[in-house]
């Protein structure tokens, strides 16, 4: 199955915020003086792996006796409310000793973290026991007891780095403790001795913050073996011209080998051993910020792999998925990046490509591949191809783009059968917006999202407001407020208009009745669109006539605004409507007139009683002699028809001024107001009765 782009991105938190995590834990711990500093440092790290704001408990238990110490929040319950984190680590058995809360506890992606700092933690309790130790012991043949039962090892250098002591446990570490003279480099792996060299001489320079450092080496011992060793090194004698440095060396190859299987169980796929989602999405994004030439995303779904698993059984089916994940491999070859997304999934990131002619055959070189038979070592034969989606950066500005425009090319590649590959073009997305909106609309009068706002119809001569247009409107929830162009023509083909409609007629004629009670001598009219399926739908006029019932709005108060194409279709059921509902009081306005091809002489014919001239019409009065004469001839001929005329879309005064020296009566548009909420509407009504009362009778 295909994955939504929302799923592109899962919730773990980031690699390299939870290495960091884990790594400054354990530097923490390598420094921590006591049982106060662990349980700080394990605060920090949780905090810094669950999400903002959340909140957690934890505790540690004290190795040598098992009792509760250093509470994170000593008032929050019962020690038994909390759940042990521990990990088996080979050769040791159970090491932990942090207790969270259930929670956190339960959180699968926070498991394995935990797992790691709690066996930290322990081995720093572990540390302080015998750091305290030592302070109790003064002989230096009781230190060296203690050093036997320890398994960090002790040394001091010299300035010239040789050893010149070395603990007894030093030889699970070298192999060896008879380690006096010998220089210490010479047992750190070549790759990192400029780095241990340069840490030495820091720690000896005195400079700031060099008291006390840290650093993990890896030690060539002398049976062979090759251990990880956390150091923190200080000078032993601060200002001493002798510059000897002591150092404590701590084995974590187990635990550095558990932070790497954590990683890896984290960022790759267990089967397949391939980069998951989360691991593809961070190297897209490295590739895309970049900028380095033409990147491609390919993103492959293996063809009705679900057969597969029910014919042959899960083991085959695995196998398949490996030799699939190895195909892709090949085909991209070392400057691409395969991952498995899960399941029947996969994606290639293609860097370099060079040309979209060569996307296009690495994508038709990959679908050969996959679609060739597969033999499994058990003798089956599987045919099973794949369908590819592919995007390059040439249609992306970033990551996201780059995914969904991928997305969208394998559903149109699944559409056109098993077996294809398709690359992505604009026009996908445009597709996909369509459906989105479509598959949102038919929620969104359920979800509140639709709405309406008014607009004032006002006489050009006194400027009182006659009407108000209801508009209809959309707040999506990703795509922000819609205006009725973008999503009417949808709810026209799917059928949601009518049900809308009638949303839009009842909502608007509430509102309508609330204007009477504004204090207007008149009150206002209320015109609202209506498309050629309602009219053509089975009982608008009853409901129509019912929701007047309903509201208690008198008929002549509603003005039901059509579309000059509506009329030229000669449909004697939208005829025979706009009469039933003219004889029941009702008006009929045509929108937009002078868009459509009819003729003048056509208004004679239809059963009308406004006229809104469309805003073109308004532009052209001011700039074109031959507009303003075929304006005039329009408002001779509504006049003679006994027609009212709305000029539409007046925005300056110049054209208000133009409209009454053609003779129109009424006019809408920005000039006099914006679109408003229901309760700007009364707001309106009431400050415009106002400022006539004021004018009319009050002091000049």
């Amino acid at each position: 199955m295909t994955a939504h782009m929302r799923d592109v991105f899962p919730p773990p938190p980031e690699r390299a915020e939870a290495d960091g995590a884990l790594r400054d834990a354990a530097a923490e711990f390598a420094v921590a003086a006591g049982a106060e500093d662990v349980v700080a440092a394990l605060d920090r790290a949780v905090s810094r792996l669950t999400p903002p704001g959340s909140s957690h408990e934890l505790r540690i238990r004290l190795l040598e006796d098992s009792a509760l110490a250093a509470c994170r929040r000593p008032d929050s319950g019962e020690p038994g409310a909390l759940l042990p984190i521990e990990v088996d680590i080979p050769g040791a058995g159970p090491v932990g000793i942090l207790l969270v809360d259930p929670v956190t506890a339960a959180t699968p992606h926070l498991r394995p973290l935990l797992e790691a700092l709690s066996a930290q933690a322990a081995l720093a309790m572990e540390r302080i026991r015998l750091a305290a130790e030592v302070g109790r012991y003064r002989s230096f043949r009781e230190i060296e007891a203690l050093m036997e039962q320890t398994h960090d090892v002790v040394l001091i250098v010299d300035g010239d780095d040789c050893i010149r002591y070395a603990s007894p446990s030093a030889r699970n570490v070298f192999g060896t403790s008879a380690l006096r003279h010998v220089k210490l480099v010479d047992f750190i792996d070549a790759a990192q001795r400029p780095a241990a060299d340069f840490l030495l001489r820091h720690v000896r320079s005195g400079v700031a913050g060099a008291g006390e450092s840290r650093a993990d080496w890896t030690i060539r011992a002398l049976d062979g073996r090759a251990p990880v060793v956390e150091v923190t090194c200080r000078e032993l004698h601060p200002g001493d011209a002798a510059r000897d440095v002591a150092l404590t060396l701590h084995d974590v190859t187990a635990q550095r080998r558990l932070e790497h299987d954590l990683t890896e169980r984290m960022f790759h796929d267990s089967l397949t051993g391939l980069p998951n989602r989360v691991l593809f999405a961070e190297r897209t994004e490295h590739a895309v910020a970049a900028d380095d030439g033409l990147l491609a995303v390919l993103l492959v779904d293996l063809d009705d792999f679900g057969s597969v698993n029910d014919s042959f059984g899960h083991a085959v089916g695995d196998e398949v998925l490996h030799q699939v994940s190895r195909r892709l491999r090949d085909v991209i070859g070392g400057h691409g990046v395969a991952a498995r997304f899960g399941g029947d999934e996969f994606a290639a990131l293609v860097q370099g490509a060079g040309t979209a002619a060569e996307v296009e055959d690495t994508a038709r070189h990959l679908c050969h591949s996959l679609g060739a038979p597969i033999r499994t070592s058990g003798g089956t034969v599987v045919v099973c191809g794949a369908s590819i989606g592919v995007a390059t950066t040439a249609h992306a500005r970033n990551v996201h783009e780059l995914l969904r425009n991928a997305n969208l090319a394998l559903r149109a590649a699944k559409s056109a059968g098993a077996g294809h590959w398709r690359g992505y073009e604009p026009s996908m997305t445009d597709r996909a917006r369509q459906s989105e909106l479509r598959a949102d609309l038919g929620r969104a009068v359920g979800d509140g999202a639709l709405f309406l706002e008014y607009q004032p119809i006002v006489a050009l001569g006194t400027g009182r407001t006659v009407g108000f247009e209801a508009l209809l409107r959309w707040q999506h929830p990703t795509h922000g407020r819609l205006p009725p162009g973008e999503f009417i023509e949808i709810a026209e083909e799917s059928g949601l208009i009518v049900p809308i409609g009638e949303w839009v007629l009842a909502t608007a004629m509430r509102a309508a009745c609330r204007w009477h009670t504004a204090g207007q001598v008149r009150a206002p009219y209320l015109s609202v669109n209506v498309s050629a399926q309602q009219f053509r739908s089975d009982g608008f006029v009853d409901t129509v006539a019912h929701l007047l019932t309903q509201t208690g709005l008198p008929a002549h108060r509603i003005v039901l605004e059509i579309t000059e194409s509506l009329l030229l279709r000669d449909d004697d059921k939208v005829w025979h409507a706009l009469e039933l509902l003219r004889a029941r009081g009702a008006r009929v306005a045509i929108d937009d007139f002078g868009t459509g091809y009819s003729a003048l002489g056509y208004l004679r014919q239809v059963p009308l009683d406004i006229v809104k001239l469309d805003r073109l019409f308004v532009r052209g009065l001011t700039t074109s002699r031959r507009q303003r004469d075929l304006v005039e001839g329009i408002v001779t001929l509504t006049r003679a028809l006994n027609l009212d005329i709305v000029a539409e879309g007046i925005e300056t005064e110049h054209q208000r001024q133009a409209s009454v020296a053609t003779g129109c009566a009424y006019g809408q548009g920005y000039l006099f107001a914006t679109p408003m909420p229901e309760a700007e509407t009364l707001a309106w009504l009431a400050e415009e009765q106002a400022a006539f009362a004021k004018s009319s009778f009050g002091p000049s």
